[in-house]
């Protein structure tokens, strides 16, 4: 019954999984999900050119939650 659980941990321990963050271009994107506090209303003379995000490579990134 004992060689049940040491198996049972022993397989826990293969399975974990460690992953290398140490990529120097990784790039983890802002995401605001609440509005500015000041909203500046641009004029059209100073109105900046907008991003297509039809060409824009969005990485997923899914970290693990921790166990208590």
């Amino acid at each position: 019954m004992f060689n049940f659980f040491k198996e049972k941990k022993e397989k826990k321990a293969r399975e974990k999984h460690t992953y290398d963050l140490e990529i120097d271009n990784l790039a983890v994107p802002e995401i605001h999900t609440h509005k500015p506090e000041t909203e500046k209303k641009e004029s059209p003379e100073e109105e900046q050119p907008s991003v297509t995000y039809d060409t824009v490579a969005i990485p997923e990134i899914h970290i693990p939650k921790k166990k208590s």
